[in-house]
């Protein structure tokens, strides 16, 4: 290292070289004159080597310097919160379509219409489901009129068995009576009989008895052949009524179901005209007049309707590593692109635990209720929430940066201290200006401010937020975002 020249040594090596009285009193001013620049410049020398000296021995003290920012330990409320985003959307959204295929023939809403319950809102051309009406109505006709002509037939065949039943009746009356004749006439043959063999009556006598006996034999024949077939009449006639009545029933199927037809037929004309199902405001108009309508695989939406838009609901989708901690009741607040100003609060009323899963992301629905009496929020404006999750209100807290804070070995060797233990936490404190190292325990955090649990502080106290020395960049990789104290050097460096 190059050592610095002293002016006044210079000086004094000079002068007695000046002062020779040897030489000669006129040649002392020209020998002066020309010795000038020479101390000129040696002094110049002298000055610029002391000068990188002194920076020299400057850079090495700076280089080896440490300056620190610190802000107070405070006790305050930290407030832990997880955020989502999610769309808003009214709490009631009904999609009104149509159930049947047709033109539009007019529209009776348009956006932003408030419509009532049961308000008609949109018509679809009737008269193809007028027709059909009519049509259903006369086949109505036309099955009644069979169940009618059924009706009577039965009522034939059971008249015709009725009275196939009374002539059974009769033949059966007129068999008794004569067989009762047939056994009297027997009788008197038999006595008849035993006179002519006793020679009392003639020949002629017994005979006539006897042939009495044969005609009414035959005529009780005759009279069982009659019941026989009065019988077999009635079971045909019994035949008869089941057939009439199987006929009737058939008619009467065939009107029902012309009813029911008709019954249809008249749902159908009655889904032309399209109604609110609900008090509400429309959002949404889907359909133009003369516009056709395809209801066969599925209902098209005409008008979509928001129930009650002063409540709102707030649809977030939730990461599934913060969905745990998040519960019905917890508050929330949230902000929309069209009020970047405004804060909205909100209550979590759900939490759905059916997944959405989007590119392998798995997020829950947190159904967040909000109040929208101003009218300030629309259906389907994307929104910033923020759930609180947990709360202390007086607790130790520090800036975030503090955890970010990891100094070197070399760094704390200079300072006299030593790394923290595997696992372990610390800060860095300066009571009394003195560097001081305090094992601590940190909870929840809100983002800005982190909870300290444990440890020995005490409020007041300088925490490091940040070190930095001359030849390295700072250990924290950004300022703490409260308002730190001014870059102070570490006493004795």
């Amino acid at each position: 290292m190059a050592t610095a020249v002293d002016p006044v040594r210079a000086e004094s090596i000079v002068f007695p070289l000046v002062s020779t009285p040897l030489v000669p009193a006129p040649a002392i001013p020209i020998r002066a004159h020309r010795q000038y620049p020479w101390i000129k410049w040696a002094l110049a020398i002298g000055l610029i080597i002391a000068l990188a000296v002194v920076g020299e021995l400057w850079r090495i003290h700076s280089r080896n310097a440490i300056t620190y920012e610190t802000v107070p330990l405070e006790r305050g409320q930290i407030q832990a919160s997880v955020t989502a985003t999610g769309t808003v959307n009214a709490v009631v959204d009904v999609q009104v379509g149509s159930q049947v295929s047709g033109n539009i023939k007019a529209l009776y809403a348009d956006f932003n219409t408030k419509v009532t319950k049961g308000q008609l809102v949109a018509l679809i051309d009737p008269e193809l489901f007028q027709t059909q009406v009519d049509q259903a109505q006369a086949a109505l006709g036309s099955a009644q009129s069979a169940a009618l002509t059924a009706g009577a037939q039965v009522q034939k065949a059971a008249s015709d068995l009725s009275g196939t039943v009374a002539s059974e009746k009769s033949a059966e009356s007129v068999i008794a009576k004569d067989r009762a004749t047939a056994l009297n006439a027997r009788n008197q043959w038999q006595r008849l009989d035993s006179l002519f063999k006793q020679g009392i009556i003639s020949r002629q006598d017994d005979d006539l008895a006897k042939a009495t006996i044969d005609a009414d034999d035959a005529q009780v024949a005759a009279d069982q052949a009659l019941i026989d077939a009065s019988k077999q009449t009635i079971q045909s006639a019994t035949d008869q009524v089941g057939v009439t009545q199987a006929q009737l029933g058939s008619a009467k199927g065939q009107e029902r179901q012309a009813s029911s037809v008709l019954d249809q037929a008249k749902i159908n004309l009655a889904h032309t005209r399209i109604t609110a199902p609900v008090d509400g405001t429309v959002i949404a108009r889907r359909m133009d007049v003369g516009q056709t309508v395809a209801a066969s695989f599925a209902a098209p939406t005409v008008f979509e309707i928001a129930q009650d838009l002063t409540k709102m609901q707030l649809d977030t989708n939730m990461d599934e590593s913060d969905v745990g901690n998040i519960t019905a009741g917890q508050n929330a607040t949230f902000t929309v692109d069209a009020y970047p100003g405004t804060t909205f609060r909100g209550l979590v009323t759900d939490v759905r635990k059916a997944p959405i899963i989007t590119q392998n992301v798995v997020t829950y629905d947190v159904v967040i209720a909000v109040s929208n009496a101003d009218l300030k929020l629309f259906p389907g404006m994307t929104a910033n929430a923020r759930i609180l999750t947990t709360k202390l209100d007086d607790t130790f807290k520090v800036p975030n940066a503090v955890l970010r804070l990891h100094p070197s070995a070399a760094v704390l060797k200079q300072v006299g201290l030593s790394a923290a233990p595997a696992g372990k936490q610390q800060v860095y404190v300066l009571p009394g200006g003195k560097l001081k190292a305090v094992p601590v325990t940190f909870g929840i955090s809100d983002g800005q401010f982190t909870a300290v649990t444990s440890g020995d502080l005490q409020t007041g106290e300088n925490v490091v937020v940040r070190f930095t020395t001359g030849a390295t960049s700072p250990t924290t990789s950004a300022t703490s975002p409260t308002a730190a104290s001014s870059p102070r050097r570490v006493p004795g460096l």
